[in-house]
């Protein structure tokens, strides 16, 4: 039988597949009623094992459990989806600024945590991930910045991440895992250069 942990970590993944049928035309057209059916159908379908494996469980393994932030992200996506393919109404839960923000915050965790992990240098920053009350305390600073400049997404990410850890939801024992994963980061650090880019191109033709 599937363990909690398991069935936490797999769900997540089974969000992405989600997420890759409401780009189907098929799926785009149905009402809403028969939308929820087969995207229910397709959650069953990539959690049920094949041979052994799981069409989730297949990204699990290669790439390990998602963060709580990526699930927050993915579900937040999904939700949005789902309502402009209902109403045609599209406004993301969060805006451009809160976004920015998050996506901003992992691109640094990345660049601090991924090459020291892969063994660049002495420094080991990953290891106060294993309930250091030090990042405890600078994640509730943090936080409290943020709230302090009206970002409240980051607030709720790190609460989110904390209280996972704290119940175990994941694999890991280690809180940086439920901030971060290697999919995010990766996404973050293109959507960070990206907007960048942006920025500086819109910036020029100003000038």
């Amino acid at each position: 039988m599937m363990n909690f942990t398991d069935g936490m970590g797999l769900s997540v993944w089974a969000l992405v597949w989600l997420l890759l049928a409401l780009r189907l035309p098929l799926v785009m057209r149905l009402a809403p009623w028969q939308r929820a059916g087969v995207l229910l159908l397709i959650y069953i379908m990539v959690l049920l094992p094949i041979f052994g494996w799981s069409l989730a469980g297949r990204l699990r393994g290669f790439f390990g459990d998602l963060s709580t932030t990526s699930a927050l992200l993915l579900g937040a996506a999904l939700f949005t989806r789902l309502r402009f393919l209902s109403s045609g109404n599209a406004a993301p839960l969060w805006n451009v600024r809160e976004r920015f923000s998050l996506l901003l915050f992992i691109s640094i965790l990345a660049l601090l945590l991924y090459p020291f992990a892969l063994g660049i240098g002495t420094l080991d920053p990953y290891r106060a991930g294993f309930g250091s009350v030090s990042l405890l305390l600078m994640l509730a600073l943090l936080s409290l910045w943020f709230m302090r400049r009206g970002l409240y997404l980051l607030p709720l990410v790190s609460a989110l991440a904390v209280m996972a850890w704290s119940m175990r939801l994941l694999e890991s024992t280690n809180v940086w895992d439920y901030l971060l994963d290697a999919p995010l980061a990766i996404y973050a650090l293109v959507s960070v250069i990206k907007t960048f880019r942006v920025a500086r191109k819109t910036s020029a033709n100003f000038d």
